[in-house]
């Protein structure tokens, strides 16, 4: 029979040394920052986006922060403790490696991980005091062993229910065949702490899809209800389903772009964000070319004017496109000027003709405001033809984070 919820581990008492494998740690900033470009991670705007969130969801419902892909370029270790302190229930991951590293960084707040089971990640997953989200009988046979082996109490899982994503997830006829599993003998070193769908097409303008999920979701709750399973956290809704979809808000809700700043589109930001991140770099010198000259890579871009380029150091090896040539901009004085040419690995040029007295070292903001003006993450994703997550989670490890 069910069983009832038995209290969340003291993370307090986790031993930091496990059976993971040990590798060496390439995430680190360079020893040295010669290099003038760097990105810059404002706190206290994410701070201030995690409460935008908890005020437009309401005290009663959860926030579970979403960290993964080293917070969606911000990095992750320092993202999960400003939230955590911030107020959110908890963070979410999508590999165990990535709850690892939170682990580490002895953040002792509940880390979801959200890409499943992979066999031989179960005793790390226990160890860790990490809760996985879970969806096939697989996942709880490697679990409850894991649990067994370590003499840990049962420990916390997420049942995920495919309603119509079709990627992960148990389809709502497994369900019995599930729960049948978890009333068993092996089941009671597990505890269904939370059930939780994800919507496929919340940020789309026509989206018909979601009131079907919904629809899916609230006929699995009443399956589970039925077999006397009543997981306290219910959760659904991602950064453009918080904004579209209050009535969806149930237990919690899993924002990932949105505590960043920004979102899929303009149409489903929730109003009030703040930008997290900003690009910037400087000037390494002034080319002054004639008219006719080409420049970069295909000699794609021929000057139409005498011109003075700058040169600056950062690249699509940084995450700045190569997509965007020809349509990129960057700030100088807080005015526009062109990238001019083929974005190349390691050096882009700028057209500063019209700022005949911009100089080398002069500051470059390829992202974020300078001035009055400002080049937001929307901008470079419609200049490479991506959504603004690509452009947040690509900002390369070699870009040094500052804050």
């Amino acid at each position: 029979m069910p069983r009832s919820p038995t209290p969340r581990a003291n993370f307090g008492s986790v031993h930091y040394s496990g059976p993971e494998r040990r590798v060496a740690d390439r995430r680190q900033a360079p020893i040295i920052e010669v290099r003038p470009t760097y990105a810059y991670v404002d706190a206290g705007a994410m701070v201030h986006n995690l409460r935008t969130v908890q005020a437009a969801v309401g005290p009663r419902c959860r926030v579970l922060a979403v960290v993964k892909a080293d917070g969606y370029g911000h990095g992750a270790i320092e993202a999960a403790r400003t939230f955590v302190d911030a107020g959110a229930w908890g963070c979410a991951v999508s590999l165990v490696e990535e709850g690892v590293e939170l682990r580490q960084a002895e953040l002792r707040a509940p880390v979801l991980v959200l890409g499943g089971v992979h066999p031989g990640s179960e005793d790390v997953i226990v160890h860790r005091s990490l809760t996985p989200v879970v969806w096939a009988r697989e996942h709880l046979q490697l679990l409850s062993a894991a649990v067994r082996r370590s003499g840990a109490p049962p420990l916390p899982i997420h049942l995920k229910i495919d309603t119509g994503m079709s990627r992960l997830g148990a389809l709502p006829g497994q369900l019995p065949e599930f729960l049948d599993w978890l009333e068993g003998e092996d089941g009671q070193y597990l505890r269904l702490e939370g059930v939780m769908t994800h919507f496929a097409c919340a940020d789309e303008p026509d989206d018909v899809t979601s009131p079907r999920q919904l629809e899916s979701f609230r006929d699995s709750l009443a399956v589970l209800a039925s077999r006397g399973f009543h997981p306290p956290i219910r959760h659904v809704c991602n950064s453009a389903g918080l904004v579209r979809l209050p009535h969806a808000h149930f237990d919690m809700v899993r924002p990932g772009v949105a505590i960043y700043g920004a979102a899929s589109s303009r149409e489903v930001e929730l109003p009030g964000l703040k930008m997290a991140m900003s690009v910037h770099s400087r000037i390494l010198g002034i080319r002054e070319l004639p008219a006719g000259a080409r420049v970069s890579y295909g000699h794609r871009m021929e000057l139409n004017r005498p011109s003075r380029l700058g040169i600056v150091p950062v690249g699509y090896a940084d995450g700045y496109p190569r997509r965007m040539s020809g349509q990129a901009q960057a700030l100088v004085r807080g005015h526009r000027c062109r990238v001019v040419g083929n974005i190349t690995m390691d050096v882009s040029m700028i057209d500063v003709t019209d700022l005949p007295d911009a100089r080398e070292g002069e500051r470059v903001t390829l992202l974020g405001p300078q001035g009055r003006d400002r080049i937001d993450a929307y901008e470079l994703a419609r200049w490479a033809d991506v959504i603004p997550y690509e452009i947040l989670c690509g900002i390369s490890k070699r870009v040094p984070r500052r804050g």
